[in-house]
């Protein structure tokens, strides 16, 4: 049982029933995430409907959001986002192994040394792909649970983000960045409220 009740749709104002409606078309299998997200019209409007946007209009492939969704998701240990989107990597081209080593490396610490060499399986941009995400998760803020020095994750940055400008334009840059550390917030929001998997949604460990 969820800690905050997702709505129904007769529940929310009659203005936001289209946008309801198109998370329906497009999203059915995160009801629990964005109807429990309608509670706040400004939330449900801007988050959900800047996601929708995304989909439909961002330059970035959505292979690529799926590879750093994964990495921040499989961190954090959010259940709720890893069963909903390791489907969704399927779906954009991605293996099963691919998905599998993922998993591993979210949970390997980022080196001090890291040289951005790229990975087994990958091209060259996923492997920056996965590099941002897991700076993000490793080095994206000074916070003790980081694990690294200030000055080294500085440094990762810098050199990340001047790989990443050789690859992909700003805009490409600036939709990842926002779209992989809005997800930590996603897994956070997904956890503490207890979301429950939605009916046609199974618990990937049970693959």
């Amino acid at each position: 049982m969820p800690l905050l009740k997702p709505l129904t749709r007769d529940e929310i104002a009659p203005e936001l029933r289209a946008l309801w409606d198109e998370c329906e078309a497009t999203y059915p299998d995160f009801r629990n995430s964005w109807a429990t997200m309608a509670h706040s019209p400004i939330l449900f409007r801007h988050v959900w409907g800047q996601l929708l946007a995304l989909k439909k209009e961002s330059p970035v492939e959505a292979r690529h959001f799926e590879l750093a969704i994964l990495i921040v998701s499989n961190a954090t240990r959010c259940e709720y986002c890893v069963a909903h989107h390791n489907p969704r990597a399927l779906g954009t081209g991605l293996s099963a192994a691919q998905i599998t080593a993922l998993a591993s490396l979210a949970r390997a610490p980022l080196a001090e040394d890291h040289d951005f060499a790229g990975y087994p399986g990958f091209d060259a941009d996923e492997g920056l792909v996965i590099d941002l995400a897991r700076v993000v998760v490793g080095a994206g803020l000074p916070a003790p649970g980081g694990g690294l020095h200030p000055r080294v994750a500085q440094r990762l940055r810098r050199e990340l983000f001047d790989r990443l400008g050789a690859r992909f334009s700003p805009r490409q840059i600036a939709e990842l960045v926002w779209r992989t550390t809005q997800c930590a917030a996603f897994n956070w929001h997904n956890e503490l409220l207890e979301l429950d998997l939605e009916p046609e949604v199974r618990p990937w460990t049970s693959r």
